[in-house]
């Protein structure tokens, strides 16, 4: 069986996020093993990963698999094998790109619920590629917006993706902004989903009930965002571990999914948050769980 690439939408989203609060909560994410990804450069542009996870609780284990090349904006090519961790048999193949995108909206509902203001209705954007759409589709899911900005070298592009988002809502104002600065001035949620790996041009000091979803390009030195505003905040990951050693010694102290959704942390009030993501592959796990279980309805 394979499944490739179909649409998703806000249902799925919900209930992707749903599928991860469960698993969270149940200590089921806590109980799957997830080795740190493999990544082979063979040197001439283009590398090699592999992101492996095994649920008994779910019953699978997947493996992504896939390619980054270089060139004007970073090329990926992947998909996802699952298979029976009961069995062993082979469940499907996935198009990695639709496990991703689901995966990205559906993790940024779960931690823009957690984290947002109740009454944010004013969401930035700055970027305007795939993410970008996803990152309107998981914090619409969970927040009454009524106006988003959009941001993005390509005017054309920003443009586009405003269109998109009046058709998928009506009552929903959007608008391209010149910059990432006036795109990002006094908005309740802000979500970056960029290649850059320079600061982007937001202010360092902003209101405490801002939440900020950091989707984008990262290394051990360098975000979307400047070091002082991710001081000045609340920072949220998938895993400490994985934060650390793929985007930098300032995510030590920052809050995991796990103690997020199971009413641990601290510090969530009085400062504005940002979930700095790098990825994990336990949530590539449940989005597949819940793709699986699509295909066999």
């Amino acid at each position: 069986m394979t499944v490739v690439g179909r649409e998703h939408g806000v249902a799925d989203v919900t209930a992707v996020a749903a599928l991860m609060r469960k698993s969270l909560r149940s200590g089921a994410v806590g109980r799957m093993s997830v080795p740190l990804r493999e990544v082979v450069d063979e040197g001439h542009g283009t590398r090699f990963l592999s992101m492996p996870a095994v649920s008994s609780d779910l019953g699978l284990c997947v493996n992504k698999t896939g390619t980054i090349t270089d060139g004007p904006g970073p090329t990926v090519t992947s998909v996802v094998t699952v298979f029976s961790a009961r069995t062993g048999d082979l469940v499907g193949v996935l198009d990695g790109a639709a496990v991703t995108n689901l995966k990205c909206a559906a993790v940024t509902a779960l931690v823009t619920d957690r984290c947002a203001a109740r009454d944010a209705g004013v969401l930035a954007i700055v970027g305007s590629g795939v993410q970008a759409w996803q990152q309107y589709l998981g914090v619409s899911a969970v927040r009454d917006i009524t106006e988003v900005r959009v941001h993005s070298r390509s005017r054309e592009h920003a443009e586009a993706l405003c269109k998109r988002i009046r058709r998928a809502n009506g009552n929903v104002r959007a608008e391209v902004s010149a910059s990432a600065r006036e795109a990002t001035d006094a908005a309740d949620v802000i979500s970056t989903a960029t290649t850059s790996v320079q600061p982007l041009p937001i202010a360092p000091e902003l209101p405490e009930h801002v939440h900020i979803n950091c989707m984008g390009a990262h290394t051990t030195e360098s975000r979307e965002l400047s070091r002082s505003l991710l001081t000045a905040a609340t920072l949220v990951v998938e895993d400490i571990g994985i934060a650390v050693a793929e985007a930098g010694e300032i995510h030590r102290r920052a809050i995991d999914l796990e103690a997020l959704e199971n009413g641990r942390p601290t510090g969530l009030e009085g400062r504005p948050t940002v979930f700095s993501s790098t990825g994990h592959a336990s949530l590539d796990l449940i989005t597949c769980a819940h793709l699986v279980a699509q295909e066999h309805h």
